[in-house]
């Protein structure tokens, strides 16, 4: 088998350049580069092979099970690189008053560089982040947050994998504290990838190299889901374009 086709076996995301060079992202925060015109890797080759091998071995889709899948683990570069700016959401509610003097855990942070700086800029007390590939930190979960925040998370991931988002979110917030949730609209769901096919209650999508899950939401069919997982109180805060960002609150 070629490298490549176990790299995207083991569920590493290949991000393919203009030039023919590659970037590679495993779990655990590994991060390789193959440059094109040297033809060399960034690691020597036998680390990276001895990497993917613990990956392949940790691989449900190969018969054990470590909660990685390849799915997941490339759904979870879509916060990534490919910004320069923080994301509208983190915007939107930093503008608004909503951290001051608040402690925030922030869950499937990926690649976003901005958002802690900003976030603190804001006015709160202190940013947490947790995603299980670049910030596998576990121990940010067994504290209690004011403020429990993920943003284009939801929407990246099949129905099991969500359910443990928001037994993550009852997990970690105050009694009293606030979750604020963003998803992507059907619309640029259904118009901005190629879709593979249908997947559970969203679809199969290719985004370079990789297949990997995306759902859309109606703002109201996202409310009847928060509803139906985290019970409480919700509320639409605001939209952009499509996409829909929501409140939480136990009570």
């Amino acid at each position: 088998m070629k490298l490549s086709d176990k790299m995207k076996q083991a569920g590493w995301v290949i991000l393919k350049e203009r030039n023919g060079s590659y970037t590679v992202y495993g779990s655990n925060t590994q991060e390789y580069r193959y440059d094109a015109l040297r033809n060399s890797w960034s690691e020597d080759l036998k680390t990276i092979e001895l990497a993917l091998e613990e990956d392949l071995k940790g691989n449900p889709s190969t018969g054990s099970c470590s909660g990685r899948s390849p799915f997941v683990i490339s759904s979870r570069l879509t916060a990534l690189n490919h910004t320069k700016q923080i994301s509208q959401p983190v915007k939107y509610l930093c503008s608004e008053g909503f951290f001051t003097g608040k402690s925030i855990l922030h869950l499937g942070t990926g690649l976003d560089r901005f958002a802690g700086s900003a976030m603190l800029k804001a006015g709160c007390s202190g940013v947490a982040d947790y995603d299980p590939n670049f910030f596998p930190d576990r121990s940010v979960l067994s504290r209690k947050y004011d403020i429990v925040m993920a943003h284009y998370v939801l929407n990246i991931l099949p129905p099991a994998d969500r359910k443990q988002v928001y037994a993550l979110i009852q997990q970690t917030l105050n009694d009293s504290g606030r979750a604020y949730l963003t998803v992507q609209g059907i619309w640029p769901v259904e118009h901005k990838y190629e879709i593979l096919g249908p997947l559970e209650d969203g679809f199969e999508i290719r985004t370079g190299l990789n297949r990997t899950f995306r759902k859309g939401y109606s703002p109201e069919g996202f409310l009847d889901e928060i509803r139906t997982e985290l019970g409480g109180t919700s509320r639409i805060l605001t939209t952009f374009y499509s996409n829909t960002l929501a409140e939480w609150c136990r009570r």
